[in-house]
């Protein structure tokens, strides 16, 4: 090793797998802070094992060996990151659990919430569905507001509409953010094909 080089041996590693081997400070700038921020984050939800019980979601994702370097996962950052966008590996691929260039995107932060199902949190029934006297209802989350669908008789009918309605309203934000260029055609196309399952 000549004088100077950093000792990446003698650094802990981040998560039990992350090495951090770059020649400079995590600290040096706004944009390495934030490269540092999304590379630590990303690591934190596959191998942090604190966050299971909270978000069961992260269980089983990993990331890439490639991107265990944070000099590889920087090269890839620097040639994706958009200002205020935040790290995706779901929406090109749904249900995909692996962190790697081939697999993320950086995507407006309202994208990324538009599509979260809220497993965890909604109860025993199916994305939409919540029980209404002898019935259940249907509602949808629209720009921030809850939006009434409909009362109907079964859970599978409540869900049919909720499907419907929230796959419309994928559609309609995917077309406006694709006109305004807040999104590529790949991430356009992603969403204009979403479908939500019963499963979700």
């Amino acid at each position: 090793m000549k004088k100077g080089e950093p000792q990446y041996g003698k650094r802990k590693l981040v998560c039990g797998v992350g090495v951090f081997d770059a020649d400079y400070s995590k600290l040096k700038d706004e944009r390495t802070k934030k490269a540092y921020r999304d590379w630590n984050n990303m690591l934190q939800r596959c191998y942090g094992k604190s966050n299971f019980p909270s978000k069961p979601a992260y269980k089983e994702c990993i990331v890439c060996e490639e991107w265990h370097s944070f000099l590889k996962f920087r090269e890839w950052f620097d040639a994706n990151y958009v200002e205020n966008y935040v790290l995706d590996k779901d929406i090109r691929c749904v249900g995909n659990k692996v962190y790697s260039p081939q697999t993320c995107c950086y995507i407006p932060p309202f994208i990324n919430t538009l599509l979260l199902n809220c497993r965890s949190s909604r109860g025993k029934y199916p994305i939409g569905v919540t029980k209404m006297g002898n019935g259940f209802q249907a509602k949808l989350w629209k720009r921030g507001k809850g939006c009434y669908i409909g009362f109907y008789h079964t859970i599978e009918e409540a869900f049919g509409a909720y499907k419907y309605e929230r796959e419309l309203y994928v559609k309609e934000i995917a077309q406006e953010y694709y006109d305004k260029g807040l999104i590529n055609i790949d991430i356009y196309n992603s969403l204009i094909n979403y479908k939500v399952k019963i499963t979700d």
